[in-house]
């Protein structure tokens, strides 16, 4: 507003000088409105905070003593104030303008006396219809200004968004025009930077070979062997080695496996190449490089069997499973195994990491699979079935327990690194790792040959089988039902544990393209049909065996009450099958185990001739003999 009456005044004065120097106070018109303004607001103000007062001394008589004259000017100016009242605060006044006319013409009894007092209420009514007048004229100068300046600056804005548009459209020409070219700029940019880095890369990889050559020239120089375990393992002094300190100090134990695994690289390249031209061309080459290749070895066993000791003391340590960011005492460290296995992953793929932690787990989590007395190495006389089978439950729930706490130990350790780790354990540890260092300890305890659970069920199987008798048979189909209930549970939590593996710890993250969803739920599924396999081949091992059990114990069962009752059976023609299933055991060897053909055995009729009808009819035809097959046969389809 104010920019916009410079601009009016600057124009009338044809002056642009005004434009900078006015101000409102400066400007004569604008002052007055001020005041005017400001004087109405505050008699408006007066008047709500008075309207009870006047309303009320509009009635009150005039004191006595006073003239006519005088009465009358005091009702003119009560009436006069709410008049105003009527006017500026109509909500306030409480009254009509009849009401207003009738409180003014109360006690004039003589018409001169009204016409006076008429002429006076219309000289008070004008005056006010004036200051009206002109605080409306005031009211639309403001509006006018402001809309004047509102319609300019809405109509600089309409041209500014115009010529915005207008410039939006060059450049978008010139970016559909150009922007080949900043693309395939930007691509080689990209590819220059990283020909840079891998520059510096090589320029790093050459300074460390360099360095490792000039030690192992001077270690065959002096012919005294360096001392590099002592070194490693930190027996000897950090001022005292001859190494260099990244080799040295546990700190950069990722750092150095990374140099080491390049070193290793060059090695094998340089083994693996054909042309052996430089070693023709200079004899000393194939020494030096023979020395740095032994010596780069060496290095990388010391400095892998540190990694790997530290690991499995912590782990011996043990520790509750609590893997939240501010884990307090008494909790294992899986921040530092962590960084362990990140750099023992780069020895060999971290096959020796995943085979120690299969085997430290397997040690001491499960003592009565890989430490306690075999079922096959107890005699037949202390054996106890109930106490064997309680045994053989007790293993399952074990197994379940532990694999269920271990893999959620596993995901944390060998996941791949959080977003923002500076460690850089992302591009060491693949989404898949946790997946495989499951399966391998799965592997072990369900299928190893001497001490896992299959193994362990198959010799608590073959203790059951040398006792030789019918009672033995019906404890080991008791114990084939407790093996097949207990081992569908433990699977089933198996499977479970596995996914929630996957995304309980929230490590798996997933791209933009949906890759690596992908890639992690693959090796979900692959674990989880590893585990069904498992399964199968844990029940599947049994199920012929436990069928010929059945149907021996069957037979002999209908057999059994006819030799009670003295009857003489003949022995009949031996059956032999050609279906000759192949069963593997816990050894290794191939078991071929016959489907069983129950014998027929005839009774033998002179026997009968002897026993006579009344001793077959309370025999052999007697209902609750002949009822005795149908109840073994329903007792072995309820068990089965």
């Amino acid at each position: 507003v104010r920019l916009h009456n410079a601009r009016i005044r600057a124009g009338l004065a044809k002056d642009k000088k005004i434009i900078k120097t006015y101000t409102f106070e400066t400007d004569e018109s604008w002052k007055e409105r001020q005041e005017r303004r400001e004087k109405r607001t505050e008699a408006v103000t007066q008047l709500k905070s008075q309207a009870r007062d006047i309303l009320d001394q509009l009635d009150v008589k005039a004191k006595q003593g006073l003239t006519q004259s005088e009465r009358t000017q005091i009702r003119l100016a009560r009436w006069q104030r709410v008049l105003e009242l009527y006017v500026y605060c109509p909500d306030e006044a409480n009254i009509d303008l009849l009401g207003l006319l009738d409180k003014l013409l109360q006690g004039c009894a003589e018409e001169e006396e009204m016409s006076e007092v008429l002429n006076e209420a219309s000289q008070m009514c004008s005056s006010l219809v004036e200051l009206t007048s002109l605080a409306v004229r005031d009211a639309t100068e403001d509006a006018a200004e402001s809309d004047d300046a509102y319609q300019i600056r809405l109509e600089a804005h309409n041209i500014f968004a115009r010529n915005a548009a207008l410039q939006a459209e060059d450049i978008q020409t010139q970016f559909r025009t150009n922007g080949r070219a900043a693309l395939q700029i930007g691509q080689q940019l990209e590819y220059a930077e990283g020909k840079r880095r891998q520059c510096e890369s090589a320029i790093i990889l050459i300074r460390r070979w360099g360095e490792m050559e000039k030690l192992a020239e001077s270690e065959a120089s002096r012919g005294d062997e360096l001392k590099i375990n002592e070194e490693i393992r930190g027996a000897v002094p950090h001022n005292s080695c001859i190494l260099d300190s990244l080799y040295t100090r546990p700190d950069q134990s990722l750092e150095a496996s990374k140099v080491l695994k390049q070193l290793r690289a060059v090695v094998k390249a340089r083994a693996n190449s054909t042309a052996g031209a430089i070693g023709d061309v200079d004899p000393n080459s194939s020494r030096r490089f023979m020395l740095t290749a032994n010596l780069i070895e060496r290095i990388s066993k010391a400095l892998e069997a540190r990694l790997l000791n530290s690991f499995t003391q912590i782990y011996s340590a043990g520790g509750q499973y609590d893997f939240s960011e501010n884990a307090g005492h008494g909790c294992i460290d899986w921040k530092e195994l962590r960084h362990l296995a990140q750099a023992l992953m780069l020895f060999e793929y971290g096959r020796r990491i995943q085979k120690k932690f299969v085997h430290m787990v397997t040690i001491s989590r499960f003592p009565e699979l890989f430490q306690a007395k075999k079922p096959s190495d107890i005699d037949d006389d202390e054996f106890d079935m109930d106490a064997t089978r309680s045994l053989l439950s007790g293993l399952f729930h074990r197994v379940s327990d532990v694999c269920t706490a271990e893999f959620e130990l596993i995901a944390h350790v060998f996941g791949p690194a959080p977003d923002g780790d500076p460690s850089g354990a992302s591009e060491v540890l693949s989404e898949d790792m946790p997946l495989q260092v499951a399966r391998a300890l799965l592997q072990r305890v369900i299928s190893d040959k001497q001490n896992g659970l299959q193994s362990r069920i198959n010799g608590l199987l073959a203790s059951i089988d040398r006792r030789g008798d019918f009672h033995a048979g019906a404890a080991k189909l008791d114990t084939f039902v407790v093996i097949h209930e207990k081992a569908a549970g433990l699977f089933h939590l198996l499977k479970e544990a596995s996914k929630k593996m996957v995304i309980s710890s929230g490590r798996f993250k997933v791209n933009s393209d949906g890759q690596s969803v992908t890639a992690t739920s693959n090796a979900e599924q692959a674990l989880v049909q590893f585990l069904t396999t498992q399964e199968a081949q844990l029940s599947g091992s049994h199920r012929r065996g436990y069928l010929n059990l059945e149907l021996r114990l069957l037979n002999h069962e209908c057999y059994s009450p006819l030799d009670q009752l003295g009857f003489v059976l003949l022995k009949g023609e031996e059956k032999r099958t050609y279906d000759r299933p192949r069963v593997l055991e816990s050894s290794g060897t191939e078991t071929i185990i016959e489907e069983f053909h129950a014998p027929t055995l005839p009774l033998c009729v002179d026997s009968l001739k002897q026993k006579g009808f009344k001793e077959i009819l309370s025999g052999i035809l007697k209902q609750s003999v002949l009822r005795q097959p149908l109840i073994r046969a329903t007792d072995s389809l309820a068990r089965a």
